[in-house]
């Protein structure tokens, strides 16, 4: 039996302009320009410049209730039609990853400081007392702490066991009652909203990165009222024709009547690794660039759009890791001729290989199999970076210029590729090479590049 074809999806813009307008959209996917560009389409027609601060709310879902979030979805708009809230990054639409205590435990303690109320909210909900219990000491709570803490033994670290000694103290503080963010309670106040009668004059978005759980039961439930979309990063088709970012870029550069070559568009995607944020920058470039010029060449994309550093500093480090000396060079005096200075060339180095060693730790911990470019950027951050980041990216040092999995997806991806070419000695032996390097290139007077290229050769000679 032949299945049904299955119907496109409904263009949420065009339904909107055409005045179909809908109580409730979710917005989400890896795409975050893309869904800030539809997020502003959708605001551009629904509220004017001139009343739009009176009728358009901004709320962060994981800091506030589904109660608080109806209320503001209650009031009425002032002298406009429409009245607009915006909830960004609500729990309880993502896929749950298993969180472990020492994890939770480590998320609290990071934001201690810059936000006590969901520092305890998140130790109320390991230890199952309530917030009140924690400030007013009480013996639930006590017995939870001495639970939790030698059921963790040498995992907790004596800054950790401080932290726990600190809550009432972080409890007391605080004036307002603390809600549980994402309770069941909240989801079912929510599906009741959704089966009642719904506003005539307000509009609810959601706005999630990343994937949603899609048996999620508050995904029928927006469905079947309003409109869903996922916004996924755009992958290279089997030809240029078929190339889904070819149409993008084809029809964007149409609006200023120019023409991009196909090979111009490879070297263009190349270049900015498919981001479509870089990609609409790149094009504005390029526009203002050519000038009167209709059709966008190679040179074009030469001239223009730079080659993200990373990508070129990770062309070095893959050189090194195959110790071809020869193309390792070559990289190098591509990155130097590209105008960056030296000391900040070994530097992206050094980090290059910190976030190496950082991920054969993660890798081998995790059991992930070296896979170079096998696997899509797309599959990669969702099957891999994402898990990483709820399962051990507390692990990694606080900063996020010295944590890969505080970066954005694309740099891990690249780094995991290389994973293949270093073993953890190794990665140790180069990080320190390019530390003496560093002051080298402080201190002595000897020619920068020189320098360089002999860092370069001590790496690719390095024993095996």
């Amino acid at each position: 039996m032949k299945q049904k074809p299955t119907k496109p999806a409904p263009n949420i813009l065009r339904e909107i302009q055409a005045n179909k307008v809908l109580p409730v959209y979710l917005l989400c996917g890896e795409e975050s320009f893309l869904i800030e560009g539809t997020l502003k389409q959708m605001l551009d027609h629904l509220l004017s410049p001139e009343t739009r601060d009176f009728n358009l709310t901004f709320l962060d879902g994981t800091d506030i209730t589904i109660r608080e979030i109806l209320s503001q979805v209650d009031l009425y708009p002032v002298m406009s039609k429409w009245r607009v809230v915006v909830v960004r990054d609500a729990p309880f639409f993502k896929i749950q990853q298993r969180t472990t205590p020492t994890t939770l435990l480590r998320n609290a303690f990071k934001i201690e400081i810059t936000n006590p109320q969901k520092s305890i909210s998140t130790m109320a909900k390991l230890l199952e007392v309530s917030p009140q219990q924690i400030a007013e000491q009480h013996f639930d709570f006590a017995n939870a702490v001495e639970a939790l803490t030698d059921e963790l033994g040498t995992k907790l670290t004596d800054e950790e066991r401080g932290f726990l000694q600190r809550l009432p103290g972080i409890a007391q503080q605080l004036d307002m009652h603390i809600p549980e963010i994402g309770t069941s309670d909240d989801i079912d106040l929510l599906l009741e909203w959704l089966q009642a009668d719904l506003p005539k004059n307000s509009v609810l978005i959601f706005i999630v990165r990343g994937p949603v759980n899609q048996r999620n039961r508050l995904m029928k439930a927006i469905e079947s009222v309003g409109r869903y979309r996922s916004f996924d990063p755009v992958e290279a088709g089997p030809s240029l024709n078929r190339d889904p970012l070819y149409k993008k870029v084809s029809e964007k550069f149409s609006e200023f009547n120019k023409h991009i070559t196909p090979r111009a568009f490879t070297q263009l995607r190349t270049r900015t690794g498919g981001d479509m944020y870089t990609i609409a920058e790149a094009i504005n470039k390029i526009v203002d660039f050519v000038g009167d010029k209709r059709q966008i060449d190679e040179n074009d994309i030469q001239n223009i759009v730079t080659q993200n550093t990373f990508d070129s500093i990770f062309d070095l480090t893959d050189a090194i890791g195959r110790r071809s000396i020869g193309q390792a060079l070559k990289s190098l005096h591509e990155v130097l001729a590209s105008g960056q200075e030296p000391i900040l060339v070994n530097s992206t180095i050094t980090r290059q290989f910190r976030f190496a060693l950082q991920a054969k730790f993660i890798a081998d911990r995790k059991e992930i199999r070296p896979f170079r470019s096998r696997m899509s950027f797309s599959v990669f951050t969702k099957n891999i970076f994402q898990p990483l980041v709820e399962e051990v990216g507390s692990f990694l040092p606080k900063a996020a210029t010295h944590n890969i999995l505080k970066q954005n997806p694309y740099v891990a991806y690249k780094v995991f590729q290389t994973l293949h070419a270093f073993t953890a000695e190794e990665l140790v032996v180069a990080i320190e090479k390019t530390l003496i390097v560093d002051i080298q290139l402080k201190t002595s007077e000897q020619n920068e590049s020189g320098i360089l290229e002999q860092l370069v050769c001590e790496l690719c000679t390095t024993p095996r």
